[in-house]
């Protein structure tokens, strides 16, 4: 029968490789990506593939692999393919996505399963055997209410089954993970809603300020969304002095067009 665990906090006393904690930073501070969890996981145990899973209306849906070793094929996106043509509907990880469902921002499920407990033959030669591996590790939690996302990780043959004291690690690794990677949702959930009010604002400013140039409406609209002189180089890749000089510009044309023209009237007018 698989495993399961119930976590919610890290435990007592865990020790992690400096590169472990330098991934998980890169995690928590980046958009979410498969490879940066693979290579955090990787320095802590070794796992040859990494899916990174969303439930949609309880089904699964894929949304990133990462293989450890170079493939001529994308052996992840193969065999979820597969599992999601005729197998998800057996997978005890339904029912524990169910839990962390009910349960958002606060814990994180775990399964072990190796390929001999699969309660599907099938699932076990189409996949398991067929890409020699030895083992499912899952790591479920809900970064947000109805919201549940799954990392699986899996072992091959030649880096045989999890030996209980990597089993150990990982369970310790768990709840760091998910807090990283619910940062990591979040930041990019921000970052998609603040790209979005930007384009927002600068449709409008070209609409009622046509004397801006493209380039001074990118401007005065992330002025509007809160954004530093330099944030705004930062984003547009230019120097900050050239911004100050968009701004300049920007600011004497609204003025002239009786619109507003500082920081704060613009928040409230463009927000």
């Amino acid at each position: 029968m698989p495993t399961t665990w119930t976590l919610d906090a890290p435990a007592a006393g865990i020790t992690l490789p400096a590169t472990a904690v330098q991934g998980l930073l890169d995690c928590a501070s980046a958009p979410p990506s498969a490879a940066t969890l693979l290579r955090t996981i990787d320095a802590v145990v070794p796992v040859e593939y990494l899916s990174l899973v969303h439930f949609c209306r309880e089904t699964p849906e894929l949304i990133e692999g990462s293989a450890r070793h170079t493939h001529d094929r994308d052996v992840v996106a193969e065999c979820f393919a597969i599992y999601r043509r005729s197998y998800w509907r057996s997978d005890t990880v339904m029912r524990l996505a169910d839990h962390a469902a009910r349960r958002p921002a606060r814990e994180v499920a775990v399964l072990h399963c190796r390929a001999d407990e699969l309660p599907v033959a099938g699932w076990r030669n189409d996949i398991y055997v067929r890409e020699r591996l030895t083992e499912r590790f899952t790591l479920l939690h809900a970064p947000a209410s109805g919201a549940v996302q799954a990392i699986h990780l899996y072992r091959d043959l030649r880096q045989g089954l999890f030996q209980p004291h990597e089993i150990e690690r990982l369970l310790g690794l768990a709840p760091l993970l998910r807090q990283a990677h619910q940062a990591a949702l979040a930041s990019h959930a921000i970052a998609v809603d603040r790209r979005a009010q930007i384009a927002q604002s600068c449709k409008r400013l070209l609409r009622l300020a046509p004397a801006l140039s493209p380039r001074e409406a990118e401007v005065v609209a992330r002025i509007a969304c809160g954004l530093s002189a330099d944030g705004i180089a930062a984003d547009l890749d230019v120097a900050p002095s050239t911004v100050v000089t968009l701004r300049k510009r920007a600011y004497l044309k609204l003025a002239d067009a009786g619109l507003p023209a500082d920081r704060l009237r613009l928040a409230r007018w463009l927000g």
